[in-house]
């Protein structure tokens, strides 16, 4: 993980709230059958687990007994959670299933008596659902294009995290100026930019010169929420960045990347792709240094050819809005 440093006070972070949505909080494989993390996410925690079924758990970590935290000593039994304080096991739904020194376990304590979290893991990543209310999720994981050449291929990940709020990440995919100025990307930034529900979407289209000649190369880029956001890219290669961005709090952000190529490539082909996937991860890289000392600006001056970045703002407003 690469960590961000001497973030500034005061850049306007702190007024923005934590979206709710679907978020990525690990690899699936980082949390082994039997294994127990404390997650620090949106300015919070939680407790995971992985019981014997292999079922990830989500649950607020302090236990509803005598107030120990479910993520210091505790263990997992069978399937279940169990209390390093008294021993008192939690089931994924937060019932209790267990007290060891009593024959009989309350009604109220055998329905759910501590807070859990919607788990969902999909392509290898663990999400979980954050509202700041509890309400129930509002839409589903988004999955992955289907591969016309049979099943992608896992190339590499990465992470960091970032002096950042949540929104600024996937902000910068609307500002169409920046790509020529800290990218040095000549060619047209502009595409369709469509919003539909809780998902927004971009596709450019533009010609491109390459080593066999000129060709059309496509950009489809689909944001679901804002913790998601799938991109295809089709030219002289086939990639699929999958991408989560996850508040750590206010300012700090924790962005996930998964970089797939279709299968059967020629050597020629696999040498081209690992360009076109180190070539996104220094552009990600000039993008931190100026993610992690910029303000907020809640007005910005903006001009023809900046993008659809007031768009964009609009839908993200809808990630902040809680029923009364």
């Amino acid at each position: 993980m690469m960590m961000a440093t001497n973030p500034r006070s005061d850049r306007g972070y702190t007024s923005l709230p934590i979206p709710f949505g679907w978020f990525g909080v690990a690899m699936s494989s980082e949390i082994a059958v039997g294994e127990i993390k404390t997650m620090r996410y949106f300015g919070t925690e939680f407790v995971m687990w992985r019981g014997g079924d292999g079922v990830l758990n989500a649950v607020d970590p302090y236990c509803p007994h005598l107030g120990a935290h479910l993520g210091v000593e505790s263990t997992v039994n069978g399937n279940d959670l169990r209390c390093a304080f008294h021993h008192w096991s939690f089931s994924g739904g937060g019932a209790v299933t267990d007290i060891p020194y009593t024959d009989v376990i309350a009604p109220r304590l055998k329905r759910q008596c501590l807070p859990t979290w919607p788990v969902k893991e999909s392509e290898g990543v663990a999400y979980v659902w954050y509202h700041p209310t509890k309400a129930a999720p509002k839409w589903d994981v988004a999955m992955m294009p289907t591969c016309p050449e049979g099943a992608w291929i896992l190339h590499s990940t990465y992470d960091w995290v970032i002096n950042i709020h949540v929104q600024e990440i996937t902000e910068n995919g609307q500002d169409h100026a920046h790509f020529n100025a800290v990218h040095g990307v000549t060619g047209p930034a502009e595409g369709d930019f469509k919003i539909d529900g809780w998902v927004r979407s971009n596709k450019v289209v533009a010609e491109m010169v390459t080593p066999r000649g000129p060709m059309t190369g496509i950009i489809d880029v689909t944001a679901t929420g804002p913790g998601q956001s799938i991109t295809e890219f089709k030219d002289v290669t086939h990639v699929v960045h999958n991408q989560q961005q996850t508040p750590i709090d206010a300012e700090h952000t924790h962005l996930r990347w998964q970089m797939y190529h279709a299968p059967g490539l020629s050597e020629g082909r696999l040498r081209v792709t690992d360009a076109r996937i180190r070539d996104l991860v220094k552009q990600v890289n000039q993008d931190i240094p100026i993610w992690n000392s910029k303000i907020f600006r809640t007005e910005p001056l903006l001009v023809k050819g900046d993008g659809p970045i007031l768009a964009y703002r609009r839908q993200y407003q809808k990630f902040y809005e809680v029923e009364a």
